[in-house]
C-alpha cells in the first residue's frame, strides 16, 4: 500500500542555511504495494509516461495506477531496462531481450541472447540506443541489437554510458568511447584519480563524471578536473547519479540521495528520517515531470521535487493530526489532536495545559483564541490565560457589541465580556442549549447560525441584551436532512452553507434556504462540500471528495488528495504566498505562487479493455474491434500518467452510441463496465481534469457489438428467403388447393358421370338379365311345348295319325331351332358388348380357345350373376356351371388363389 513519507529539506548553501521542519514529498512504493521483488536496479520511462523497473522478479512497469511484472523465462533477474517507443528493452543474468506490446497490449517477450548465451553466462548491466541501434553491455563485450554482432571490450566493462549520442565505456584501466567499431581511449584522464566510475552525466556541453569514492570531475578539451560541491562527500560511497537542468542527484549505498543544486551551491539530503524507506540508492532517474525516482535496495520511492507542497509530518514529529492553524505575531500556531503547538524559528514547541484536542483558533482583537476538548485559553502576545471553561468550538464577536464575545461549546453558546483585566467568561445564553459545531453570526442582524450532526442546522434569534433565544428554528429538509456536519462561511458578501448535499445561501425575504447553483458552478458543480472559506484576496478554498481545492475564478487547483481530515478541514495563511493545511498526518504547506506555476496536462490511457467473461483483452492501441453478441459486456480499465498522490486525478467518460447523453460527473474510479450492450458502433471516450480544474486530454477506443445471429445480415437474408419461400409455399398451397378444388369437382363430375354410368349399366344389365329371362322363360315355355308335343308323338300309333305325327315331328324341330338360334340371344350378345366395353370381343381374341357357351359364362359370370341364375341361361345344370368354370380358368391359365369373377371385371 502506497503511503506518504515527508522528507526534511536541509538548504546547505555557503553559508549554510538553517533547518526547517518542512519536508518534501516523498512516495514510498514497498515490494508490498507493487508485489514483485524487493530489489529494484535501474528505472525508465516510457513515451506515454509509464514507468519501468529492472527488478529482481522481471520487468516491473506501473502506470500512475497499476503494477504489473512481467517475468523473463527462467525467472532470471533483471538488471537493466531501455524503453523505446512501445518496445521495452531488457537485460538480465544469463539473458538479454525485449518486450513489445501486441495489438491486444499483452507483452511478449522476444530473446535476443540466441546463442550468445551457450557459450558464455552473458550478464546485462546497461543497455544504450544511438540511432537505431541497441547496444547491451554485458561484462565483457556489448551485443549490438543481438547476439550476431559482438563488440569486445578487453580488459572488461566496469560502467558505460551514452553522452551526446556517444557511448563511453570505463575499465579498471581507461575511459574509452567508440569509435567505429573499436574503443578509443581518451587522454588527459588518470584512471586511478577516476577509478569506480558509476556515472557519466552531460553538463555545460562537458562530461560531469560521478566516482564512488573520489568525488566529482569534468571532462572536456582532454582535460579532467575536480568539480567542487558545497558537501562532504568524502566519507559517503556513492552508488549511482541523475541530471535534471541544474539538479543533480546522487545516490549513495549507506545514506540515502543527495541533491545539489549546480547553479545555487545549496545541498539536500534526503534518507531514512526524512521520507525514504531504504538508505541504498541502487539507481536514480528524473522522469519527465522531473520527479526524482529511486531504485532502492528494498522498494522504490519517488521525490516530488518540482511539487509546490511540505509538510510538517506527525510520523516524523509528535504533532498528530492537523486540526487548525493560524499566523499570529510571526509565529505559527498549530491546533492538533495531542495538544497545541507554536512554530517560531524552524522550532516547534508544546504549549504547556493543552494536552488534548485542539478544535479552534481564532484571532480577535489582537487577541489569539483557543478552544480545545479540555481546556480553553487566550494568548495576548507572550500571556497566556485560561478559562473555566472546555469543549469550546468557536469564538466570534459581535457587531455592536465589542465588549462581548460568544463562544460556542459542548453545551451550547456561552457570552464573554471584556473587564479591565481583560476577558473574562460570563454567563450562558438562555435556550441555546445545543452543541455548536459549526457557529456563524449574520453581520447585520446578529442572528446566530449553528449546527452540529445529530440536532441539525439553527438560526437562533437573541434579545437585544443576547442572554436569551427569543426564536429558534430548523432550517433541515429532505434537500438537507440531519446526519452530516456542515460549514458555514462568508462567500462573496453572502452566508454560504457548504453541506455533503451540496452549495446553499440564505434566501431571508423567502426565510428559507436555497441552492447555491451559481456558486457551485463555479466550484464543483453539484457534489459534497465538507469545507469552503474565502481569503481576503478572494481566493475560494473548499472540500470535496476527499481533496482540498482552491479557485479564483480563472483558474483551479487540486491537493491532498485522502489527506485531509475529514470535519476538521482547515486553510490559513502564513503570508500571500504561504497556505497551511490541516492533515491526517500533521500539516502542508503550500506554496501558492509555485503552485500556479507548477501544473501540467495529464494525459488518460485506456490500459485494459475486458470483454466478456475476460475471455479477451485489448489495448487502447487495437485496431477497431469486432464483439460478438454473446459478449456484449464489456470493460474499460484507464490510468493517468500522474505519481503526485496529493493532486486528486478524476475522470469523466461517455460511451457514445448509448444512451448516455453527455459525458459523466468527475470520478476517482478508474475502471467503467457496461453489460448488455446493444448491436452497433461505439466509441468509448474519456478524459481528466487538469490540476487548475480545467478540462484535460481525451483519449478514445472504438468498437462494434455484433448483432445475435437472428439479428445478422445473413440471418435477416434468411429471414427473407424464408418469407419468399413461405409466400411460393403458400402461393403454391393456394394454387394446389384450387387445383384440388378443381380436380374433385372434374371427380365430382367423373363420380357423378360414373354413377350416371353405372344407373345407366344397371339399368341396361336390368335389361339384359330381363331379356335373357324372357328368354329362358321362351325357352321354357317351348321346352313344356315341346314335352308335349313328345308325349303326344309318343301316344299316337301309327295306325291312328300318321300323319299328325310327321306334324309333331316338324314342330319338335321347329321349337329346337328356336332355341339353338334365337334372335334375341344374337341381340344380348351385342348389347352386352356395348355395356361393356366389347368384352366378348375382347375375350374372343385373347383367348380363342373358349367355346361360344363357355364365353357367354364368363359374361354372366361379370355381371356378377350367381351359379343357380346362370344355369337356366345356359340350358345347363349347377353342376354343370361349377364344371364350366373350372374349364374356363384352366384354358384361362388362373392360378387357385386367383379370383374368376374380379379378373373378368378388370379384363
Amino acid at each position: 500500500m502506497m503511503k506518504w513519507l515527508l522528507a526534511l529539506i536541509a538548504f546547505v548553501a555557503i553559508p549554510v542555511m538553517a533547518q526547517t521542519p518542512w519536508q518534501r514529498a516523498v512516495v514510498n512504493y514497498s515490494r508490498q504495494s507493487y508485489q514483485s521483488g524487493n530489489q529494484n536496479w535501474q528505472i525508465g520511462q516510457s513515451p506515454e509516461g509509464w514507468m519501468y523497473f529492472a527488478n529482481n522478479n522481471g520487468l516491473l512497469e506501473y502506470d500512475g495506477t497499476n503494477w504489473t511484472t512481467y517475468p523473463l523465462p527462467g525467472n532470471t533477474k533483471v538488471r537493466s531496462v531501455l524503453p523505446v517507443g512501445d518496445t521495452i528493452y531488457v537485460g538480465a543474468l544469463g539473458q538479454f531481450g525485449r518486450y513489445i506490446r501486441n495489438a491486444k497490449g499483452k507483452m511478449i517477450y522476444q530473446n535476443l541472447s540466441g546463442k550468445a548465451n551457450q557459450k558464455e553466462r552473458v550478464n546485462i548491466w546497461h543497455i544504450h540506443r544511438i540511432g537505431n541501434d541497441t547496444f547491451f553491455q554485458s561484462d565483457e563485450a556489448f551485443y549490438i541489437n543481438n547476439d550476431k554482432m559482438r563488440l569486445d571490450c578487453r580488459p572488461g566493462v566496469h560502467y558505460s554510458a551514452v553522452v551526446y549520442n556517444r557511448l563511453y565505456v570505463t575499465s579498471y584501466k581507461e575511459l574509452s568511447v567508440l569509435v567505429g567499431k573499436r574503443f578509443v581511449p581518451l587522454p588527459g584522464i588518470d584512471i586511478r584519480k577516476t577509478s569506480d566510475i558509476v556515472a557519466i552525466l552531460p553538463w555545460q556541453q562537458q562530461l560531469l563524471i560521478v566516482t564512488s569514492h573520489k568525488g566529482l570531475f569534468t571532462y572536456s578539451h582532454h582535460q579532467l578536473r575536480p568539480f567542487a560541491i558545497a558537501t562532504d562527500i568524502d566519507n559517503l560511497q556513492l552508488s549511482c547519479a541523475a541530471l535534471s537542468g541544474s539538479t543533480l542527484a546522487l545516490g549513495t549505498m549507506q545514506d540515502g540521495v543527495i541533491l545539489i543544486d549546480m547553479n545555487q551551491h545549496k545541498v539536500e539530503r534526503l534518507s531514512t528520517n526524512n521520507g525514504l524507506q531504504n538508505k541504498t540508492v541502487l539507481s536514480a532517474t528524473f522522469d519527465a515531470d522531473k520527479n526524482l525516482w529511486l531504485a532502492l535496495d528494498n522498494g522504490l520511492d519517488c521525490v516530488q521535487l518540482w511539487s509546490p507542497l511540505r509538510f510538517l509530518n506527525s510520523r516524523q514529529s509528535p504533532i498528530g493530526s492537523g486540526n487548525c492553524s493560524v499566523s499570529y505575531q510571526g509565529q505559527l500556531y498549530l491546533g492538533t489532536n495531542q495538544g497545541l503547538y507554536a512554530m517560531t524559528d524552524g522550532k516547534i514547541r508544546f504549549i504547556e495545559g493543552t494536552g488534548s484536542q485542539v478544535l479552534c483558533l481564532d484571532t480577535i482583537g489582537g487577541q489569539l483564541f483557543c478552544g480545545g476538548r479540555q481546556f480553553f485559553l487566550s494568548i495576548n502576545d507572550q500571556h497566556i490565560t485560561h478559562y473555566g471553561n472546555r469543549g469550546v468550538w468557536a469564538v466570534r464577536p459581535l457587531a455592536g457589541h465589542p465588549d462581548v464575545l460568544l463562544t460556542s461549546s459542548y453545551w451550547g453558546l456561552r457570552l464573554m465580556r471584556r473587564s479591565s483585566q481583560g476577558w473574562r467568561m460570563a454567563e450562558e445564553v438562555k435556550g441555546a442549549g445545543i452543541s455548536a459545531k459549526t457557529l456563524y453570526i449574520e453581520d447585520i442582524t446578529n442572528a446566530v447560525w449553528v449546527a452540529n450532526k445529530e440536532k441539525g442546522l439553527y438560526r437562533l434569534v437573541l434579545s437585544p441584551n443576547l442572554q436569551n433565544v427569543v426564536s429558534k428554528k430548523c432550517y433541515n429538509s429532505a434537500t438537507l436532512p440531519k446526519g452530516d456536519n456542515v460549514f458555514i462561511a462568508k462567500v462573496n458578501g453572502e452566508m454560504v452553507i457548504a453541506s455533503r448535499q451540496g452549495l446553499f445561501r440564505y434566501d431571508a425575504s423567502h426565510d428559507q434556504l436555497v441552492r447555491h447553483t451559481s456558486l457551485e458552478e463555479q466550484l464543483e458543480g453539484h457534489t459534497a462540500y465538507t469545507y469552503i472559506s474565502q481569503t481576503p484576496d478572494g481566493h475560494i478554498w473548499y472540500a470535496t471528495d476527499g481533496a482540498m481545492h482552491v479557485s479564483n475564478g480563472k483558474w483551479h487547483r487540486s491537493y491532498l488528495n485522502n489527506c485531509l481530515m475529514e470535519d476538521f478541514e482547515s486553510v490559513s495563511y502564513t503570508n500571500r504566498q504561504q497556505a497551511v493545511i490541516g492533515t491526517e498526518d500533521g500539516f502542508a504547506l503550500l506554496y501558492t505562487q509555485q503552485a500556479q506555476d507548477s501544473t501540467r496536462a495529464i494525459l488518460p490511457y485506456i490500459r485494459r479493455i475486458i470483454i466478456g467473461n475476460n475471455a479477451d483483452t485489448l489495448y487502447y492501441k487495437a485496431e477497431q474491434p469486432h464483439i460478438s453478441w454473446r459478449n456484449n459486456s464489456i470493460r474499460f480499465e484507464y490510468s493517468a500518467n500522474s505519481y503526485d498522490p496529493s493532486q486528486a486525478v478524476r475522470f469523466s467518460y461517455w460511451l457514445e452510441g448509448s444512451d448516455e447523453q453527455d459525458w459523466s460527473p468527475y470520478t476517482r474510479r478508474h475502471v467503467k463496465e457496461y453489460t448488455n450492450l446493444t448491436e452497433g458502433h461505439y466509441t468509448f471516450h474519456v478524459k481528466v481534469i487538469n490540476p487548475d480544474g480545467s478540462i484535460g486530454n481525451e483519449t478514445s477506443f472504438e468498437f462494434t457489438i455484433l448483432p445475435p445471429w437472428y439479428r445478422s445480415w445473413w440471418a435477416y437474408a434468411l429471414y427473407i428467403i424464408s418469407i419468399m419461400a413461405a409466400i411460393y409455399a403458400l402461393y403454391h398451397r393456394i394454387m394446389k388447393s384450387r387445383q384440388q378444388l378443381i380436380k374433385e369437382k372434374d371427380e365430382q363430375i367423373e363420380n357423378l358421370e360414373e354413377e350416371k354410368l353405372q344407373i345407366e349399366l344397371r339399368a341396361r344389365q336390368d335389361e339384359l338379365v330381363r331379356s335373357r329371362m324372357n328368354v329362358v322363360r321362351k325357352n321354357e315355355m317351348l321346352q313344356e311345348i315341346k314335352k308335349t308335343a313328345v308325349s303326344i308323338n309318343n301316344g299316337l300309333s301309327e295306325e291312328n295319325l300318321p300323319a299328325i305325327k310327321r306334324r309333331v315331328v316338324r314342330l319338335i324341330g321347329q321349337i329346337d331351332t328356336n332355341i339353338e338360334h334365337d334372335d334375341d340371344l344374337e341381340a344380348f350378345r351385342n348389347s352386352f358388348d356395348n355395356v361393356h366395353h366389347h368384352f366378348l370381343k375382347t375375350l374372343g381374341e385373347r383367348y380363342p380357345q373358349l367355346s361360344h357357351k363357355e364365353k357367354m359364362l364368363c359374361a354372366y359370370i361379370r355381371m356378377n350373376l350367381m351359379s343357380k341364375e346362370i344355369a337356366p341361361l345356359l340350358n345347363i345344370s349347377i353342376r354343370g356351371v361349377e364344371i364350366a368354370r373350372y374349364r374356363i380358368r384352366q384354358k384361362l391359365d388362373l392360378e387357385s388363389k386367383a379370383n374368376l369373377t374380379e379378373f373378368l371385371q378388370n379384363l
